[in-house]
């Protein structure tokens, strides 16, 4: 599977709000409806949000508390960035009604009297008839951006067929004013604290996404020391969820995860095969030239030449009866002698296997030898033995856990 083109990917914006609950900081889900349209979001519970419109641009001359250089700065953009504090606050007024605006000195703006006006406002918004800055101007408002966190950035996985490059913003819910589903996009509305929403018995479908940004909303005493904490993140990263397989089938992993890095440097385009949790006798192939072999307690490697001429073992354990069949079925009957990562093994400094597959060992004393594939620049070693940085290797395969990165590029 080829990633799809830059150009199928929509710029989005989507806001938390937060409040002070009895049972601990809550926050606002919204339920969307079941679309039947293979749309991964039907029926999930989100926050509101959605993909940013031309008009959003227009607005500016109507926000307080931010120009576009700052937003901009903030999202790490070079233009562009208020666009998504306008849309961020665009849609959280046509999904669930609250507005954050005030006048122009930024004072609070009283809504009470304009609550029919607002209702027919937030209508045409929804249906492309209204613009921001058509609202503010005939109130004579501004959008507040003062109190308006920047928290996380996702982009969907290459899977999804529609996918979104999205900046996750934190608000504290206005105090005056009631949350109300527009019963188009948001069928439901839900103020729950996080682990009440992550509740299992609950049962709430929830994007990956969702997930990992409730589980962050974990732990705090206040509504206001969680956006606090988001309005001091400084170097806001990309998080680009990619497919694998785990124990239960598909599933997502993150930057966080141990095996992201393996996944995304052998699974480029997505096609989810690349395995995130590791079995004794699960298979890798980490290059043209080597094969991991999962073990109990530690992974054996296998090595060998394009042409499968000859080959090596490496930290191979014969006690360990899934490894050992998994090698007899990758090697053949006839696996060659195994070689050992461990402290005090004599090696070789250089071993060449067929024409086109080269080793050299490097001897780390009291941390054990390296192996260092030279043509596909990976070293072998014990997980606690990183090599010495070179400009030829750029990835560990560490005989316990997932391959690491190196350097970068």
């Amino acid at each position: 599977m080829s990633a799809p083109r830059a150009g199928n990917i929509r710029p989005a914006a989507s806001v938390l709000v937060l409040r002070d609950g009895a049972r601990g900081v809550e926050v606002l889900l919204m339920r969307r409806p079941e679309r039947g349209d293979n749309d991964f979001r039907s029926g999930a519970c989100v926050f509101p949000g959605g993909v940013l419109d031309a008009a959003d641009s227009a607005a500016w001359p109507w926000c307080l508390g931010q120009d576009d250089a700052q937003a901009s700065a903030r999202l790490g953009l070079s233009e562009g960035g208020l666009n998504y504090f306008v849309a961020a606050l665009r849609e959280c007024f046509e999904e669930v009604g609250l507005l954050f605006v005030c006048r122009p000195d930024g004072s609070p703006a009283d809504l009470g009297p304009h609550a029919e006006a607002l209702r027919d406002w937030r209508h045409r918004l929804h249906h492309g008839q209204a613009t921001m800055a058509a609202l503010c101007e005939a109130f004579d408002w501004r959008l507040d951006l003062r109190e308006m966190a920047y928290f996380s950035h996702w982009l969907t996985p290459v899977v999804r067929p529609k996918r979104f490059d999205t900046r996750f913003f934190v608000r504290l819910a206005p105090p005056t004013q009631e949350a109300m589903p527009d019963l188009g996009e948001a069928l439901e509305l839900m103020w729950l604290t996080p682990d009440e929403a992550l509740d299992p018995q609950r049962a709430l479908k929830l994007l990956n996404v969702t997930q990992r940004t409730l589980q962050e909303m974990r732990g705090f005493d206040s509504a206001r020391a969680a956006f606090e904490h988001a309005l001091a993140l400084r170097g806001v990263a990309l998080h680009f969820p990619r497919p694998a397989l785990g124990p239960e089938g598909p599933r997502f992993v993150i930057e966080s995860d141990p095996a992201y890095q393996e996944v995304a440097h052998l699974d480029p385009d997505g096609r989810g095969d690349v395995r995130c949790e590791l079995a004794p006798g699960e298979v890798t192939q980490l290059s043209p030239r080597l094969w991991r072999v999962a073990g109990a307690t530690g992974h054996a490697f296998l090595v060998s030449d394009s042409a499968r001429s000859q080959t090596v073992l490496i930290d191979a354990d014969a006690a360990d009866a899934a490894q050992s069949a998994a090698l007899q079925a990758l090697g053949g009957p006839a696996l060659p002698q195994t070689l050992s990562t461990r402290p005090g093994t004599a090696a070789q400094a250089r071993l060449q296997l067929g024409a086109d597959c080269t080793l050299h060992v490097l001897d780390r004393a009291a941390a054990g030898l390296v192996y260092v594939l030279e043509q596909d620049g990976i070293a072998i070693a014990d997980a606690v033995c990183a090599p010495p940085a070179a400009p030829d290797v750029g990835w560990l395969a560490p005989t316990r856990g997932f391959m690491r990165r190196l350097r970068s590029g």
